[in-house]
């Protein structure tokens, strides 16, 4: 099982899906384990990565089924495609990796896929997060007790093009504070942060 527990509004979907679309292969998780941690956020958001070929289906589906909800969809970047004027939350459908990866277990992602997908969503601004929100987010989990594996959240980072930034923002963390990472990524972060200074 996934280290995190989400919310019923994924679990409304997830039934919904298996029931209407059963060969359909998914991920699911949204913001309700995060919410808490997160300033000016209080609307939920889930997040569906499915089929490319499945996209528009579930974009049709899904705001029959949730007619107070913002639709966002995307193959890498998910555009609004259907927006409520009264919004209860949003969901956001995009294409799945087209493996299986160890971020994710059964239909839902581990906890160090959903930081990096919200670093990314936040930094890209394709969706209304505050990226101090996000970062603000990461400097709680990677400085309490959370479970956090580093290495794992470094390694998908970087496949998300985020590595550098992630390395820079460790280094930057461990003036502050004491953490449990291996002191490479920090000295990772301080080269990357001088080739920034370099160029600009």
């Amino acid at each position: 099982m996934t280290n995190i527990n989400f919310g019923s509004d994924t679990l409304k979907i997830v039934k919904l899906l298996s029931k209407e679309m059963p060969a359909l292969s998914l991920t699911i998780w949204d913001l309700t384990p995060f919410i808490p941690h997160l300033h000016d956020w209080r609307k939920n958001i889930v997040f569906v990565e499915c089929d490319r070929a499945a996209i528009d289906s579930l974009v049709e589906m899904l705001s029959g089924a949730f007619p107070d909800y913002n639709i966002y969809a995307g193959v890498k970047k998910p555009v609004l495609k259907i927006s409520r004027a009264e919004k209860e939350a949003s969901i956001v459908i995009v294409a799945r990796e087209a493996k299986n990866r160890r971020e994710v277990e059964g239909v839902h992602p581990k906890l160090e896929k959903c930081l990096v997908d919200l670093l990314f969503y936040a930094k890209a601004e394709v969706l209304p997060l505050s990226l101090k929100d996000i970062l603000d987010l990461w400097e709680y989990y990677l400085t309490s007790n959370e479970a956090v594996r580093f290495n794992e959240l470094y390694r998908y980072s970087i496949r998300r093009y985020l590595g550098w930034f992630v390395s820079i923002f460790a280094y930057e963390l461990s003036k502050k504070t004491h953490m449990k990472i291996d002191e490479r990524h920090f000295r990772s972060g301080l080269r990357n942060l001088e080739l920034i200074r370099m160029v600009a």
